[in-house]
């Protein structure tokens, strides 16, 4: 069964029993026996009928998984390429309901998104709030005594963060910044200097000039290039990309990935993102996104395959199920 569920992995356009059938020279019988078990264990699935029957991985995903699973050590080294930065080819959106199901996020439903939000994107960056620390320390101000104080920042930064978002609607480069800079504010608190996810003053908000930076645990090697301002100049290039994408949630995932991919500051890029994200919705009159439910280590994954490989299709599945959960938990998708 091994080798006939190898082969069907390896087609991931689909492949039919004859097919099978000549790569192992089995018999039908058997054939048709090992396929039945695959499917009743769902690691397969069928498609069409008859003749045209065909037989696909039941995670189309897995390859890229695979992939990930071995050390970065082991995998190929990726140089930055300024072709990713184009906001094509786009991706399918059939797994989100038609955007007129949709309702809008009014600023009095605002706190429960700060709270899904505020703690989904801390979880993601490694935080220990939970959704009940989160909500204590937005609405009443209790900072969990048992959790670093640096982890209580994080959370009350991406609130910060959001809420300017919300009343600064910009795709430009003055948001942006402003957005990274309220994310990564180290509140001058001792504490908090020279820890991870807090910059000072001098560094909060800056786009990176001549500063280098490295992806933990990944081969991509971002961009750098000082003295040349490239690194502002393509920036721009995203968020002007980003405005000319008529469907906005096409335009959210691409601000999702495309920013961190270019790594403009030195620290924060993905929560940059991940607040920024939302002004193609928010100015849609769509709800944003939380990311709440969201598996951290498929999201770092998906990541990983666009920064070393190209390849959204794990990113983009990721962010359209945490879309529709998040507009679930807030009440705003009617199915």
């Amino acid at each position: 069964m091994e080798k006939i569920i190898s082969i069907i992995k390896n087609a991931p356009e689909g492949i039919s029993a004859g097919e099978i059938e000549a790569a192992t020279h089995a018999s039908r019988a058997t054939i048709n026996r090992k396929l039945r078990e695959a499917l009743a264990a769902n690691e397969i699935v069928r498609l069409g009928k008859g003749k045209s029957t065909i037989y696909r991985d039941a995670d189309p995903l897995r390859p890229i998984k695979a992939y990930f699973d071995k050390p970065h050590t082991e995998r190929a080294v990726s140089r930055y390429r300024e072709d990713l930065l184009s906001p094509l080819p786009e991706f399918d959106l059939s797994s989100i309901p038609p955007m007129s199901s949709f309702l809008t996020l009014e600023k009095r439903d605002m706190v429960k998104f700060l709270i899904d939000f505020s703690c989904a994107s801390s979880l993601l960056e490694g935080g220990t709030y939970s959704l009940l620390d989160t909500q204590a320390l937005i609405e009443y101000g209790e900072k969990a005594s048992d959790k670093p104080l640096a982890d209580a920042f994080l959370v009350l930064n991406h609130k910060n963060a959001f809420e300017f978002l919300y009343d600064h609607r910009c795709l430009d480069i003055e948001t942006v910044a402003e957005v990274q800079r309220r994310l990564t504010d180290d509140h001058d608190i001792d504490e908090l200097r020279n820890t991870p996810h807090f910059l000072g003053e001098g560094a909060a908000g800056k786009i990176r000039e001549y500063e280098d930076v490295n992806i933990g645990q990944s081969t991509y090697s971002p961009p750098f290039r000082p003295g040349t301002g490239y690194i502002e100049r393509m920036l721009d290039v995203i968020l002007t990309n980003a405005k000319n994408i008529s469907n906005p949630i096409q335009g959210a995932f691409y601000i999702m990935t495309r920013i961190p991919y270019l790594q403009p500051f030195a620290d924060g890029n993905k929560r940059t993102s991940r607040v920024m994200c939302n002004v193609p919705l928010l100015n849609a009159g769509l709800p944003p996104i939380s990311f709440a439910d969201f598996s951290k280590r498929d999201y770092i994954v998906s990541m990983l395959a666009f920064y070393e490989l190209g390849d959204v299709s794990m990113a983009s599945k990721c962010f359209c199920d945490a879309y529709v959960k998040s507009c679930r938990r807030l009440g705003l998708l009617i199915e």
